[in-house]
């Protein structure tokens, strides 16, 4: 079963041992932490929270399967640096629907590593899964990750008002979901193209 992806320049692995410190490294920044609804984390708390699902990443793959809960390690193709991680996760109850999420490491941003992944799922998503929709979000502040999803063709899908508590403040959820019949072939193509 395959177990890495890749572009030009980005390698998409499943999560292993070998990432956990420089996922908690990430994790414990304020700025990476920001936007998110949790964090930042001590190690303890990263590694606590990762390795039973490295554990399970792992079991799944001995047996030939895809995991339940997929996260991927993104690295530098040819230089093997840490950019940061990005996952599927199932959406209780709505069998062939999957929330995105992605964390790019501050030392990375601007680099269009954060699109990279975001195209990265859809392909996941619509060819290994065999998904009918991926949802995202983001908060209403964070207008890169807005951004990031709206570029490979995700429509806005609403907003939830004062969904998530960080710092003592709250934020609104915006929502935003991309159907496999809203990518063309040529599109669905390009990203087979790209990963397989």
């Amino acid at each position: 079963m395959k177990q890495e992806w890749n572009n030009s320049n980005v390698v998409f692995s499943y999560r292993a041992e070998a990432d956990l410190n420089d996922i908690a490294s990430m994790l414990a920044k304020q700025n990476v932490c920001e936007y998110l609804f949790f964090g930042p984390n001590k190690e303890e708390d990263t590694l606590a929270y990762f390795s039973p699902l490295i554990n399970s990443i792992n079991e799944s793959l001995k047996k030939g399967n895809v995991p339940d809960i997929i996260v991927f390690t993104i690295r530098e193709k040819d230089s093997g640096v840490f950019i940061g991680q990005c996952a599927l996760l199932p959406i209780e109850f709505t069998n062939g629907n999957y929330l995105i999420g992605y964390q790019i490491d501050d030392t990375q941003w601007r680099k269009g590593y954060g699109s990279a992944a975001c195209e990265f799922l859809t392909y996941f998503a619509f060819n290994v899964l065999d998904a009918f929709k991926i949802t995202g979000d983001c908060t209403e502040r964070n207008v890169a990750s807005e951004k990031t999803m709206i570029k490979p063709g995700f429509q806005p899908e609403g907003r939830q008002r004062k969904y998530w508590l960080n710092n003592g403040k709250w934020y609104d959820r915006l929502l935003f979901g991309l159907i496999n019949e809203d990518m063309s072939e040529e599109k669905m193509e390009i990203l087979r193209s790209t990963y397989n």
